[in-house]
């Protein structure tokens, strides 16, 4: 209810849109008098509940923008709305009948994919937490000021003023106190102009199963995943698009899923094995924040197997160059310094 005392339209919003996840309606649930239902798990697979797409995945305003005086702005709501409509046109008049998109349906479909990673409740929980740290050390910094001397205060304008050539426009505390409260409304638009000219100069396919379980999806359905990042430091393992092995995925179905990738021949229609889709959806949960999907009460082992670094990993040949002295001590403990 708003302050005036009627329904607040559009404040249950969907961080993962219905529309993509009715295809996993479970097949027992499709053409009876019940409302047709997926699967719900938690992320160690323990639990497992029905629910209807339309209760699945929201919070109340998650892209609503409030203003001071009460009044809700739905501009960003209204805008994924819209991409939803045409992501679930054109999915069903192209993969789902074996139909290759054109151009226009793939800046679509790409648009799609971009906001799926983006809109999510984990991105915007992360980037939260992101921007109240800056604004704390901003706060701290400002409460030094009013304790600092004269002499500490013309040094540190000196210093801000340099720092402000150097850097362009900074921001205020109660600019990053907005991106904080509302980092989706905020930096959804600006990750999406980065993302989208990357993601057009990438190769799409659709990998394919017959596997009447198939591909399972999640609360961060959009998975950004660089293969050979456990051969870097930690603290450069972060999936970037512009990473060369970067591979990114969607599953439209439980039998289609779309992927992204920088090889030129990665193409068309894949039809893969059943060890490559216990690995991607080992993967896609392994990513997820707290739930999964599936369209049966089903689980499998294979999906929740803790495997250990490889051979090749920065940890494990960082060991060795230890062992044999390739690797100096003094900088062995510098390292263990940089990655706390």
């Amino acid at each position: 209810m708003s302050k005036h005392g009627t329904t607040k339209q559009y404040a249950k919003q969907h961080f993962v849109a219905q529309c993509y996840t009715k295809p996993w309606h479970d097949p027992d649930s499709v053409g009876t008098k019940m409302t047709p239902y997926v699967w719900v798990f938690d992320k160690d697979g323990s639990v497992a509940k029905r629910r209807a797409p339309i209760n699945l995945f929201t919070e109340t305003d998650i892209y609503t923008f409030l203003a001071p005086d009460g009044s809700r702005d739905l501009w960003l709501e209204h805008g994924l709305q819209e991409l939803e409509d045409k992501f679930t046109r054109i999915r069903n008049k192209t993969f789902f009948r074996d139909v290759w998109p054109d151009a226009e349906q793939t800046a679509w479909l790409l648009s799609f994919v971009s906001t799926a990673h983006l809109r999510t409740r984990s991105f915007r929980n992360f980037h939260a937490d992101q921007w109240r740290g800056i604004r704390q050390r901003m706060e701290e910094m400002a409460e030094d000021m009013r304790q600092a001397t004269p002499e500490q205060r013309r040094a540190a304008a000196i210093s801000s003023a340099i720092g402000r050539s150097d850097r362009g426009a900074s921001l205020s505390v109660e600019d990053v106190r907005r991106l904080e409260e509302n980092p989706l409304q905020h930096l959804l638009p600006s990750f999406m102009r980065t993302e989208l000219p990357i993601m057009a100069r990438m190769s799409m396919a659709v990998l394919r199963t017959n596997d009447p379980l198939g591909f399972v999806t999640s609360d961060t359905p959009a998975v950004y995943f660089d293969p050979t990042a456990y051969k870097r430091q930690p603290i450069y393992r972060s999936p970037g698009l512009a990473c060369i092995d970067i591979e990114v995925t969607l599953p439209l179905s439980p039998q289609l899923c779309l992927i992204l990738t920088h090889r030129p021949d990665f193409h068309g229609y894949i039809d893969i094995s059943s060890e490559a889709l216990n690995e991607l959806n080992r993967l896609r949960i392994a990513h997820c924040d707290q739930n999964f999907v599936a369209c049966r009460n089903e689980i499998r082992a294979g999906w929740f197997e803790h495997r250990p670094m490889p051979e090749d990993s920065w940890e494990n040949v960082r060991e060795r160059k230890i062992a044999s002295g390739e690797w100096p001590s003094s900088n062995y403990k510098t390292n263990e310094e940089d990655l706390k």
